[in-house]
């Protein structure tokens, strides 16, 4: 996976640019325009150098006032690069970083493009709401059928994927803005497919519950793993590049299809098989959270200057500090209780 970055420099910095980019593996480098009092470089590299790259321009250069960086991923180039000479060139690189840098190597996307794409999916907008009321309706009318196929539609769309890998994002880089953003789009997004699956079961009320609604309101050991599961997958989804319809289908079999289930039984008066769904579905979201933030630990995510770091690291604590104690409950209440 390549990436291109263009960069604009002001000419007075413009030898420490050249001598940060000589520290790097290029494919390519060149200087396309130079105009006024600013230079313009195309830099071709692959996926894993982009974010040492891009944080090493802004430690060194931050103080450059016409500094502007421009990510773009590479879907093809001519003449390709040959797999054998990119192996060969990955592992020289990976012997001259430390055991830290290591593992960002382990990542396809750079922490820039991990928080723009992220951030991008955490938007409080009219399409993620039509999103959620669409998820909504699909697996409420699935879970009433006992429908797989049509719940597995429900699943594809996964609105709360965003949203939830985003709280555990912001607690790993201790982004409180980020957090505060994911909580509230993950709150409008859960309140809306609430309402839709109480609706839905005031008005229809069946008269026997499908399998799909009754599995859905106890928990079992082999939820807390599905949640755990679905958290990692998740974070990785994002943190690697893959689709996020194929990994959001796990996310979604925790999330969307018991929150539903929860509103169907509210509306239909059955109060106490609602609190059985209802702590299933708080059990995926504190399993879910928790395996994203050491997912995103795991993977060596991190901010960039030091005094973030610190604030990081006690966001992290705290974070950890947090799921881990509602699930140790969660885990009582599974012994002692249910």
């Amino acid at each position: 996976m390549l990436r291109k970055v263009e960069i604009v420099i002001s000419l007075e910095h413009e030898d420490e640019l050249k001598e940060i980019l000589d520290e790097f593996e290029l494919i390519d480098k060149l200087q396309v325009s130079l105009w006024e009092d600013k230079a313009l470089y195309l830099v071709t590299l692959r996926g894993t150098d982009s974010g040492p790259l891009l944080d090493e321009i802004e430690q060194k250069l931050s103080s450059a006032s016409e500094l502007r960086l421009n990510l773009l991923e590479v879907e093809a180039t001519i003449p390709p690069i040959e797999k054998l000479e990119e192996e060969k060139e990955k592992q020289k690189t990976w012997q001259l970083e430390g055991e830290e840098e290591d593992k960002e190597g382990q990542r396809s996307l750079s922490r820039q493009e991990l928080y723009t794409e992220i951030s991008n999916s955490v938007r409080l907008d009219s399409n993620y709401l039509l999103m959620c009321l669409m998820s909504a309706v699909v697996a409420s009318s699935g879970v009433l059928q006992g429908n797989v196929a049509v719940i597995v539609g429900a699943m594809v769309i996964a609105p709360l994927l965003g949203p939830n890998v985003g709280m555990a994002l912001a607690a790993t880089l201790g982004d409180l803005e980020l957090g505060k953003k994911s909580l509230k789009t993950a709150l409008a997004g859960a309140v809306i497919a609430l309402v839709i699956a109480v609706a839905a079961g005031f008005f229809i009320q069946p008269a026997e519950w499908s399998p799909e609604v009754i599995n859905r309101t106890s928990i079992g050991w082999g939820d807390i793993a599905l949640g755990l599961a679905s958290g990692s997958a998740g974070s990785l989804a994002f943190t690697t590049g893959a689709a996020n319809a194929v990994i959001g289908v796990m996310i979604a079999v925790a999330l969307m299809p018991p929150l539903v289930v929860v509103g169907l039984l509210l509306g239909a008066g059955e109060l106490t098989m609602a609190l059985g769904a209802m702590l299933l579905f708080i059990s995926n979201i504190i399993c879910i959270n928790l395996a994203g933030v050491v997912t995103f630990l795991f993977q060596g995510i991190k901010p960039l200057n030091w005094w973030e770091k610190e604030k990081a690291r006690r966001m992290t604590r705290w974070s950890l500090a947090l799921w881990l104690g509602l699930l140790s409950i969660l885990i009582i209440i599974l012994i002692f209780i249910i």
